[in-house]
């Protein structure tokens, strides 16, 4: 049984991000009710922000004290701000097109303009409190 562990073990440990960012706390256990197997886990992310659903494909291992993921799940990227290299706002993001399990597209809104537009992953440079874009980056 050396192998195994309890959702004792997993419920309560804080969840870490793969850039060392604390997400939350573990507060639930999602499994699958035919094949029994875990699918994933609910991260508290504290007052007034929603749960978070972290699909196993995301997590790294469960350490003794904190989960560990491998990359941020998609939807924690809903509502983050997309800055150009020169600090200029193009709008917030809205959705995502996923295309191979991998983000392929941020969908993005303007409060101001009201247009949709469509910012490929490949032009984003670094992700943390907001989206920042390559500088060579056009629209």
């Amino acid at each position: 049984m050396e192998d195994t562990i309890t959702s004792d073990d997993i419920l309560g440990k804080q969840a870490i991000g793969p850039n060392g960012s604390i997400l939350g706390v573990v507060v639930k256990l999602h499994i699958h009710k035919q094949n029994k197997q875990i699918t994933g886990i609910t991260i508290d992310q504290g007052f007034m922000k929603p749960d978070l659903f972290v699909g196993l494909e995301f997590i790294r291992n469960f350490g003794v004290d904190t989960v560990f993921l491998s990359r941020m799940p998609f939807n924690k990227y809903i509502g983050m701000q997309i800055l150009t290299a020169d600090g200029n706002s193009l709008g917030h993001v809205r959705d995502f097109v996923i295309e191979h399990k991998k983000i392929k597209e941020f969908v993005i809104s303007n409060r101001i303009s009201k247009h949709t537009k469509y910012i490929p992953a490949k032009a984003v440079h670094t992700i943390g409190g907001s989206i920042i874009l390559k500088a060579n980056y056009k629209e």
